[in-house]
């Protein structure tokens, strides 16, 4: 088990997954998206503005998305065409114990191995406008995968897709997975949106929240980022009733209401540091670096 520094630090501050799933669902990545959007500096914002104009949708029709709110879920919209690279929204690394990376992020795979490579690209002014747009929206999205605790841990049950759940006073369409829950539920109860899947009234708040958050948990680099979200998923995301290490439960696990609570303030810092997080190395690659202001 690794050192609690990191979950002990962030708890005070708040007082192989299949391919093709995607992590937060819609309204995670995009009020991630929209709190970065408030924090670029203005150097940054214009880079992103001209990276942006032209966008185009996986059919290649334009878009018309000029924000990083507006393109946060691109990388899911092009799921099972052949941009589509599933392994990259993930890092499986072992929630119980520990494994060397290759063996989770083979040939640099997965999203922490994909991160700075990008990041390059989005900074490469000889890279076309094209490589730099994708690698942008690439950017956008994988900031958010990997700042969910359950895209950074494994315990042979696919980041949880394979534990049924069920959260006591919630009503859910159909089966429900521990991931899906992570990704949607859980979301909705973190952010006061219930069911509504628009990214919160009150974001602008939300943004100056998240660079206060960041400030004391520190800006970090993909492989930190991905550390808290396994140490989060070790401590908190897997700690449900009869958890055993590389067992797959075979009843529906039921996650109680003191769960929930535990469960939604992590997801919602984890979005804010996201947010704040992704504008920080954005405007390190896009510009130079400037307190934004929501």
């Amino acid at each position: 088990m690794r050192s609690k520094s990191v979950l002990a630090a962030l708890l005070t501050i708040a007082s192989a997954y299949p391919p093709g799933v995607p992590a937060w669902g819609g309204l995670g990545h995009r009020t991630m998206g929209a709190i970065a959007d408030r924090l670029l500096g203005p150097t940054a914002r214009a880079g992103v503005a001209e990276l942006l104009s032209g966008d185009v949708d996986k059919l290649g029709a334009p878009s018309g998305r000029r924000t990083l709110e507006s393109v946060s879920d691109w990388a899911d919209e092009i799921s099972g065409t052949p941009a589509s690279r599933p392994r990259w929204h993930y890092d499986d690394a072992p929630v119980c114990g520990s494994a060397p990376k290759t063996r989770y992020c083979p040939e640099g795979q997965c999203s922490t191995g994909q991160l700075e490579r990008l990041l390059t690209v989005v900074g490469d002014t000889h890279a076309t406008k094209r490589e730099r747009n994708e690698a942008l929206k690439w950017v956008v999205h994988l900031v958010g995968d990997v700042h969910q605790p359950l895209h950074a841990a494994d315990n042979a049950d696919r980041g949880g897709n394979l534990v049924t759940v069920a959260l006591a006073g919630v009503r859910t369409r159909g089966r429900e997975s521990l991931h899906r829950a992570w990704d949607n539920e859980l979301v909705g109860q973190a952010l006061k949106t219930g069911r509504h899947r628009r990214v919160p009234a009150d974001i602008g708040a939300l943004a100056v929240e998240a660079g206060r958050l960041t400030g004391r948990a520190g800006p970090g680099t993909p492989d930190g980022w991905a550390l808290e979200s396994n140490e989060l998923a070790r401590t908190v995301a897997y700690h449900y009733p009869a958890f055993v290490c590389g067992t797959v439960p075979s009843q529906i696990v039921v996650l109680d209401r003191d769960y929930q609570a535990r469960a939604a303030a992590i997801v919602r810092e984890r979005l804010l540091l996201a947010g704040a997080r992704l504008a920080g190395v954005l405007n390190e690659r896009l510009g130079r670096r400037v307190r934004g202001t929501p």
